[in-house]
């Protein structure tokens, strides 16, 4: 049987470089502690809709109009951002993996044309399969000894909208970083205004201590001294996307429904913010639909920002991660009890309150997002990006997104969170389970919204 055809069809790969570079901005960076962790993780990506109107949508207003308008705001922007045109290298004569930058360097761009159906891709009420996906996302080359940071794509879909995608190497940027960079292109773009935020390059390392242990393990990981900087990259096989939304109504229905059940069991000092209320919801629909049962112990692992955590602080605008990683186990009998929803937004909110009295300079496990005890990999979920992000806000000067899909998450596994472009709802929940599971998940999603809204 033959494969279908690709409806993708590549129109030109071209690279894009800073004409010229700005002088404030480093040629060449060295990870720190905080980007060691993800070093031979799977690229981020997402990808961007816009739908345009009739006399935009044109293969013609495309390359005449949009696209030129695309490439010099992205020329524009990597002035300031030389280091994402870069690549990153780990020289046997350097004791650490480096961010470097030289002259002729130039981020990938991929420009093409889809014959798939924009209004199904960009469509939150429906499932798209993961492959769908594929050919609308740059490749991130993987080597040994070299990789970009960065690579986009621009696909038109005639007469429809046109998509943004990107992959970006994890050990460079984080969320935060690439929040920053999306809008500051899309600002130069739609105003060719250059006085987007600026990224602030300086490098807080902790204790050399607990960075020669983490170099140390990456090094022993297929080692002795192995520098490879090959990605670990997983087929998404048949998985498929989902999008489910919540209301500011839905959220605080669900937080008092936990408030209820926590003061119920004189509980009432738990952290209860919308993202441990939501995060809660989430991880116990996922451990009922993956059909856990009896006394072992689940995890999950998220992020948190630790810019401002950090003594003296680091500004907001830092280039680079700068996360460190929440851990909350609960047992699954507990969680897929009466209160299991309230029992989840304790340890989560745990793991939060966690935080305030973490030594961030001497956590090597903090760092990692590492427990105290292993576990089944099976057992452990995770959370990809935060609804503070605003990544629906990034609107090059024809709107804003239609949709925004974190397509990295068919790899990893995890279910994401971002903010929502639509006008009702507050917070988008991204997952991407196999296609067999999805009418499942929707099932348990809108039963528990029904459920917390009952006296």
């Amino acid at each position: 049987m033959e494969a279908p055809p690709n409806p993708v069809k590549i129109v030109e790969v071209c690279r894009v470089g800073p004409m010229p570079p700005a002088s404030s901005a480093p040629s060449s960076l060295p990870l720190t502690v905080f980007d060691l962790p993800w070093l031979r993780f799977p690229p981020a990506q997402r990808l961007f809709f816009y739908e345009l109107p009739p006399h935009l949508g044109t293969a013609a207003a495309f390359s005449e109009t949009l696209l030129p308008r695309l490439k010099q705001s992205l020329s524009l922007t990597l002035q300031t951002w030389i280091l994402l045109a870069g690549n990153l290298t780990w020289p046997q004569s350097s004791d650490k993996p480096l961010i470097q930058y030289s002259d002729g360097d130039a981020v990938s761009l991929t420009v093409a044309e889809s014959r798939a159906d924009f209004h199904h891709l960009s469509d939150k009420s429906s499932f798209r399969e993961a492959t769908e996906y594929r050919s609308h996302l740059p490749d991130l080359p993987s080597s040994h000894v070299r990789v970009p940071v960065l690579a986009l794509q621009v696909t038109l879909f005639p007469n429809s909208g046109f998509s943004v995608g990107y992959s970006a190497h994890h050990a460079v940027v984080d969320g935060k970083t690439l929040t920053m960079f999306m809008n500051a292109w899309a600002s130069i773009c739609s105003s060719s205004n250059s006085m987007a935020d600026q990224p602030f390059y300086g490098r807080a390392f902790l204790s050399e201590d607990q960075e020669r242990a983490m170099l140390n393990e990456l090094l022993n990981q297929g080692g002795p001294n192995n520098k490879s900087l090959m990605l670990m990259l997983k087929s998404p096989g048949d998985a498929a996307f989902v999008t489910s939304q919540l209301t500011r109504a839905n959220i605080e229905t669900l937080k008092n429904w936990i408030r209820a059940r926590l003061e119920r069991n004189q509980q009432t000092d738990v952290h209860l913010s919308n993202f441990t209320a939501i995060s809660a919801f989430v991880w116990v629909c996922l451990i009922k639909l993956h059909g856990m049962r009896g006394d072992e112990k689940v995890r999950l692992l998220f992020a948190a920002d630790c810019r401002a955590r950090l003594d003296p602080p680091l500004p907001s605008t830092y280039f680079g991660n700068c996360v460190v990683g929440c851990c909350a186990t609960a047992d699954v009998d507990g969680l897929l009890g009466e209160d299991g929803v309230a029992m989840a937004a304790k340890v989560i909110g745990e793991a939060v309150d966690g935080l305030r009295h973490a030594d961030l300079k001497g956590a090597q496990d903090l760092i990692f997002g590492r427990p105290s005890s292993p576990i089944s990999v099976d057992k452990v979920f995770t959370i990809a990006g935060s609804s503070r992000f605003e990544f629906y806000k990034v609107d090059f000067g024809w709107g804003r997104p239609r949709k925004v899909e974190v397509t990295s998450i068919d790899r990893t596994g995890a279910f994401s969170l971002s903010d929502s472009g639509d006008g009702t709802a507050i917070v988008e929940i991204g997952l991407a389970p196999k296609k067999d599971k999805v009418a499942g998940f929707a099932s348990l999603f809108a039963s528990g919204l029904e459920a917390f809204g009952r006296p």
